[in-house]
């Protein structure tokens, strides 16, 4: 089969390696759809946040496609159906006692599978995953889309960690993918209203036409701070949502735009060390919860409850996607994705396999 292998920063090549067969409780999924997130373009552009990147590897974890083979012993899916697959990296134990309660994506063994390291490599024409990971679909549900659910589950667990209330204004910093679709579920669970905060006019644009925000605010051209208090009376925002990661700079701006008493949730993955700013933060007595990947939430997988919103059209899915490229072009598939303001992207499909559906 083909695969990309990632040699570290954009040094990316497309070679042939074994196809391999699924073990016992493993399933062989040929890939159709393969979203670049955020966390990928991390690592094309040299950095790393999480300081567990080891070159050469194979990566890429917004999955969906089609069963082409299953090992032992699985009974959920089978060979012609179609499937998202919710990233290996995100697979625990399950036996320690923060899986045991539900919060897999904090197991301090996550991503070991049988003892080995683990991680989806979507940017492959075939990959395998855990029956567990794999998650059927509705027939009239695009690929595509589904390949979007690792993003709106981190936006659905963002919304559980703020909670949010129908009485809150939410402020979104970042217009990319994740913050789109933070806006999406913050308006969906009925928050009185949503500002979204970015520097494309574009970007701005398109979260309003899918529903990411009643508003949008240009931070290159106006006093966010200013913005969101004649938005809030005053106040300030109930929950803030920061989204953008990088060095940093976003977040005082976060801190400021919430009110007092008020609740920041970060979501933005930054590639060196940052502060929040502790006088203004003290002082309207924030509360600061981080919001890392996605896992259950009062007993539900939230793969599935992003799987659901998608497949019910409770978001607007689909304009997310701007890019799509085959395998072989798959340099420019991320070079696309890392210079936004140049190619209009959003979120970047790469297309391993043919797909019609």
């Amino acid at each position: 089969m083909k695969t990309a292998i990632f040699y570290g920063g954009a040094d990316i090549r497309v070679e042939a390696i074994e196809t391999p067969r699924p073990g016992d409780g493993e399933v062989l999924v040929e890939v159709r759809a393969a979203g670049i997130c955020g966390s990928d373009l991390h690592y094309y552009r040299g950095e790393d946040p999480w300081g567990s990147a080891i070159w050469p590897q194979r990566i890429g974890h917004e999955i969906a496609g089609v069963v082409v083979e299953v090992g032992a012993a699985v009974t959920t899916v089978a060979p012609g159906q179609r499937v998202a697959i919710e990233p290996m990296h995100l697979a625990g134990c399950g036996s320690c006692r923060l899986c045991r309660r539900g919060d897999y994506h904090l197991c301090p063994r996550r991503g070991l599978h049988r003892g080995e390291r683990r991680a989806s490599a979507g940017f492959s024409e075939y990959d395998l995953a855990a029956e567990r990971n794999v998650f059927p679909l509705a027939d009239e549900l695009p690929l595509e889309m589904a390949a979007l659910a690792d993003v709106y589950a981190c936006a659905v667990h963002a919304a559980h960690r703020a909670p949010l209330r129908p009485m809150d204004t939410a402020v979104v910093f970042g217009t990319g993918p994740i913050g789109l679709a933070v806006g999406q579920v913050a308006r969906m669970q009925g928050c009185r209203q949503t500002l979204l905060v970015g520097r494309r006019d574009a970007a701005l644009e398109l979260g309003l036409a899918i529903g990411a925000a009643d508003a949008g605010i240009n931070s290159c051209r106006q006093d966010v701070m200013a913005a969101v208090l004649a938005a809030t009376g005053g106040w300030g925002a109930d929950v803030v949502f920061e989204c953008v990661g990088g060095s940093g700079e976003a977040l005082p701006h976060a801190v400021s735009a919430a009110a007092r008493g008020g609740v920041l949730v970060v979501l933005g993955a930054f590639h060196r060390e940052v502060a929040v700013p502790y006088r203004e933060a003290n002082r309207r007595e924030l509360d600061l919860r981080w919001s890392s990947s996605y896992s259950t939430w009062a007993g539900m997988r939230e793969f599935q409850l992003a799987l659901d919103l998608i497949a019910q059209r409770r978001v607007d899915a689909a304009p997310m996607v701007t890019h799509r490229f085959p395998l072989a072009r798959i340099g420019e598939a991320f070079a696309a994705a890392n210079d936004r303001a140049s190619s209009r992207a959003v979120k970047v499909m790469v297309e391993p396999a043919p797909t019609t559906a």
